[in-house]
């Protein structure tokens, strides 16, 4: 018999499984990637575990601005590998998240919202440290083609003609899209957002007005990040965050799903998408946990 122990939690990220969604949604056939079971809690322990591969040899130290899911995993991974770790956050993060990131034995710096991501450059600039910076590395996107976009394809046999994601940093859906429309031209990719973001007016000929402000962490940006690829992506709706909200707590009580929301503003537009949907087999991820955000959503 083979061992199935993992030499460290590095090697248990990934392999998240996949659900129907028929309570909440019966008459439609959707399913949703549970990301918030990876061990680092959210999704984006793929996307640092690839970024941090491919850094310079030797690197000691290492910087990243988030919205706290990447903070996390770059902490959970430093932890593993002996990294200093330093990690900005804008200073309306859930108290959860920080102290999670915290846990690890990272540095947690809160900035205002619009300087959290000067502020790692800054960082990294003092420290002669490696910044990841999800927002424009190609790695982020690459990640997703990589690893999660072939681990969905097989779990669902192929067996998908819309996937619905929600858009933070962009690079899930990019990621994700293109290897599923590699494998069939005819899937399409909807992206979701809150009220006001930047990404809508990238895929469609809506603009944004500039007043983006939203309760929802992890989806949405005042200004677009170049990890996003929007000839990826067929269209991009966008929802209330009393709407995100109301579906969270419906996840969780309808579903058994606690998921955070991102989670629920991508449940949101599917619904809002419902007659376009009809018939159609639809998947999206999920990609962390309402446990993040009891004190804040629920």
């Amino acid at each position: 018999m083979q061992s199935q122990v993992k030499a460290s939690v590095m090697e248990a990220i990934g392999e998240t499984p996949v659900v129907r969604l028929s309570r909440i949604f019966p008459a439609a056939n959707v399913a949703a990637k549970l990301e918030y079971m990876n061990p680092g809690g959210s999704i984006k322990d793929r996307m640092v575990r690839h970024m941090l591969r491919g850094m310079p040899s030797g690197t000691a130290h290492v910087v990243e601005s988030s919205s706290g899911n990447t903070g996390a995993a770059l902490a959970m991974a430093s932890a593993v590998m002996g990294l200093r770790c330093d990690v900005t956050v804008p200073d309306t993060t859930s108290s959860e998240k920080v102290k999670r990131i915290g846990a690890y034995g990272a540095s947690v710096h809160l900035c205002a919202p619009d300087d959290y991501h000067a502020a790692a450059e800054r960082l990294a600039g003092e420290h002669d440290a490696h910044y990841l910076d999800q927002y424009c590395t190609p790695l982020n996107r690459e990640a997703h083609y990589r690893d999660t976009g072939p681990e969905l394809w097989r779990q669902l046999a192929g067996e998908v003609d819309v996937f619905v994601c929600g858009v933070g940093s962009g690079g899930t859906i990019s990621g994700i899209g293109r290897y599923l429309k590699e494998q069939n031209k005819s899937v399409r990719v909807i992206g979701v957002e809150p009220l006001n973001s930047a990404y809508r007016k990238l895929v469609t000929d809506r603009p944004a007005d500039g007043s983006f402000k939203s309760a929802i962490e992890g989806v949405g940006k005042r200004q677009p990040s170049s990890s996003f690829d929007p000839a990826v992506v067929d269209d991009v709706v966008q929802v209330k965050d009393e709407d995100a909200l109301d579906w969270c707590r419906r996840l969780a009580q309808k579903e058994g799903i606690l998921a955070g929301g991102s989670s629920g503003c991508v449940v949101a537009g599917i619904a809002q998408l419902l007659p376009r949907l009809q018939g159609l087999r639809v998947a999206t991820v999920f990609p962390d946990s309402g446990v993040y955000y009891l004190s804040k959503y629920f």
